[in-house]
């Protein structure tokens, strides 16, 4: 009786919701707990992305131990990513303090204010991918920079909705503390739907293009041999020259 009772209350659809809510609690607290020191931040990100990966989307439950693991190994190139986007980002925003307030007795004109936002264009079409790939795949830095890029412009303009839902979800959990104890769980799940079809996409392509390199070798292989064949045998040659000479003789 005690052991239906325990099955009744874990098949329950309470039940079930309390733990979902319970995971997101958890990873979300190691979230914010590994960005305390603040240069840790990026490899905090990645971290995240990872372990709701692996639990929802591979229904993996290790929680800690996958957080753990993602951050250490993601520690180095996620705090040199960060710190660029976050020196990057200083000198944006300087540049358009200046462009809005001048700079001591200089005043820029009016038209440099529209000029001041270009540079944000390297953060807006490179930041929704790198701590995901950083995450998901290994890397050079450039290369998940780079790799970043490219998938923003394959997904033109689908990365928008990975800003709109961070933007978002920054704006509730300021707006309201307590919920930052589930909103970064619950953004990054809503953002895998993006980034997960993205990489799947992105690999269906790179299969594509080896198949048709190996087709085009392939091909190329066998018109060298079939020309290598059409060509006259040496051996032939000098039977044909004896042949020649014996009828000389003769």
């Amino acid at each position: 009786m005690a052991k239906k009772s325990f099955d009744h209350i874990t098949n329950s659809w309470l039940y079930r919701a309390s733990k979902v809510v319970g995971d997101a609690v958890i990873i979300s607290a190691l979230f914010l707990l590994f960005c305390l020191p603040v240069v840790t931040i990026g490899a905090s990100v990645s971290a995240l992305y990872y372990t709701v990966y692996r639990k929802y989307y591979k229904k993996y439950d290790n929680i800690s131990k996958d957080f753990i693991r993602a951050f250490k190994e993601n520690l180095k190139n996620g705090i040199i990513v960060h710190l660029v986007y976050l020196i990057y980002s200083a000198i944006v925003g300087f540049n358009i303090y200046v462009a809005f307030n001048g700079w001591g007795n200089i005043r820029l004109p009016d038209w440099y204010i529209l000029v001041s936002f270009l540079p944000l264009l390297p953060i807006i079409f490179t930041l929704p991918f790198v701590y995901a790939l950083m995450a998901r795949f290994k890397n050079t830095i450039r290369g998940t920079v780079k790799n970043s890029f490219t998938l923003c412009m394959m997904n033109f303009p689908k990365f928008i909705l990975i800003w709109i839902i961070v933007i978002l979800a920054i704006a509730i959990s300021v707006g309201f503390p307590p919920a930052a104890l589930v909103i970064p769980a619950i953004a990054t799940y809503l953002c895998q739907f993006i980034t997960e079809k993205a990489f799947s996409r992105a690999m269906d392509v790179e299969s594509a293009r080896e198949n048709n390199d190996e087709v085009k070798t392939a091909s190329s292989e066998e018109n060298d041999s079939e020309e290598n064949s059409d060509e006259d045998d040496p051996e032939e040659e000098i039977n044909d020259e004896e042949n020649d000479m014996e009828n000389t003789d003769d």
